[in-house]
């Protein structure tokens, strides 16, 4: 008898994974290595925060349009052409470091934001290989792989940073050349997953601004709950992710040990790791994907209101530990149930779409962060992102209240 469990094809599901990680792992270089260089460069906290917001126009305007015309002309040559100009922005940064160029900095950051959404097409080339039953899986493997580069990446940034006399661009440079060593394997082992897709090509102002689909989406009720779940999730991750370290060099002078910067990354990616390939999916196979995802934002409040009481450099990797189990278990999860609320021909639009609002977080969530610090709010900040999270898990409960009250009612009407 022939197994009826949906599977997914190895084979193409492990050449993203190698494609993803030396992407992830270049990008992950820089991590700690951009606010460390920007306060070097003598930006204030509300600038990098600018910084920071500016990439992420730049991804709000480019990744619905990458993501429409990787429905029309396939992922891999929309993965080529992204992963060829993050190397480019990565090169920029690097020269940047050498002459103590901010505007070569703000160049590197709007080419890489413009033209570098690979993400959307990994993603979508995901979704591609998967069933709706296999999704949180595949999504939870990529999340493990993303922790896995980030194991390395950060500390690699942070080291070299501190050791070498290039300071900051050695990093980038370094950077660079994984970005190209991913381009050679998009090249060579890469095979397209999207072959029935359409041969005419149209851009419209909706393939920039999906206002049309964010309308059209948002008369569907649960994917409407799922984008607006995506969305307060974005938002209190990232006003955090953005400034945390920001608020780290304050508190404990990282701009004299750029290193540790590298190690808080490096201990995310650590845990979360050993959480994706380990436990994601016997939590959830175990306890099923709402009480998993409900367990992962109460570690992400918990991680807030540790953080907000930590004083000493080594006490905030106790607080992180609940933000990788929090990130490691919510993302996958909320990535699954937002493309399994769409059909299949849909995925890269709504990936697009989620990817463009979760832009309009990376904009202001920065920008309120950095206003935030200069007046030295921190403590304001982290109890916004706690807000955030609570608002998520009040509505998972409500979701999950509305289901029971549903549920007997079903029953009367069939006994009847």
């Amino acid at each position: 008898m022939e197994s009826s469990q949906p599977t997914v094809n190895k084979k193409i599901l492990w050449t993203l994974m190698l494609i993803q990680f030396t992407e992830i792992l270049g990008y992950s270089i820089m991590i700690p290595v951009i606010p460390l260089l920007a306060t070097d460069l003598g930006l204030n906290e509300f600038q990098i925060g600018l910084l920071s917001s500016i990439f992420s126009v730049c991804q709000l305007v480019a990744s619905p349009i990458i993501g429409k015309l990787s429905d029309r002309f396939g992922r891999k040559p929309l993965l080529i052409f992204s992963q060829i100009t993050t190397m480019t922005g990565f090169l920029l940064l690097g020269f940047s470091g050498l002459s103590n160029s901010i505007w070569l900095l703000i160049a590197a950051r709007i080419t890489d934001g413009l033209l570098g959404s690979n993400m959307t097409v990994i993603q979508a080339s995901l979704a591609d290989i998967s069933t709706p039953k296999t999704r949180t899986s595949v999504f939870s493997i990529s999340s493990g792989v993303f922790g896995a580069a980030l194991i390395l990446g950060p500390a690699l940034g942070g080291i070299l940073s501190s050791l070498t006399p290039l300071k900051y661009a050695l990093p980038m440079f370094l950077a660079a050349g994984i970005s190209l060593v991913s381009i050679i394997l998009v090249f060579t082992i890469f095979p397209e997953t999207y072959i029935n897709r359409p041969g005419k090509v149209s851009l419209q102002f909706n393939d920039i601004l999906p206002v049309k689909d964010i309308v059209r989406f948002s008369k569907e009720r649960k994917t409407r709950r799922n984008l607006f779940l995506f969305f307060l999730y974005s938002f209190g991750f990232f006003l955090f992710i953005r400034t945390f370290i920001l608020i780290a060099i304050d508190r404990f002078g990282l701009i004299e040990t750029p290193e540790i910067a590298g190690y808080y990354h490096t201990w995310i990616g650590v845990l979360r790791v050993v959480l994706q390939f380990l436990l994601v999916d016997w939590l959830i196979r175990k306890f099923g994907e709402r009480n998993i995802l409900v367990s992962g934002i109460i570690c992400m409040i918990i991680a807030m209101i540790g953080f907000a009481f930590s004083h000493i450099y080594w006490i905030v990797f106790i607080p992180l530990t609940f933000l990788a189990y929090g990130t490691g278990t919510a993302r996958p999860v909320l990535n699954s149930r937002l493309t399994n609320s769409v059909g299949k021909k849909e995925y890269a639009t709504i990936l697009g779409i989620n990817n463009s609002l979760t832009s309009f977080t990376q904009i202001f969530a920065p920008m309120l962060g950095g206003v935030l610090l200069i007046y030295e709010l921190d403590s304001i900040l982290l109890v916004i992102c706690a807000v955030s999270f609570s608002i998520i898990l009040l509505l998972l409960i409500l979701e999950k209240q509305a289901e029971y009250r549903v549920e007997p009612e079903i029953n009367t009407t069939l006994d009847s």
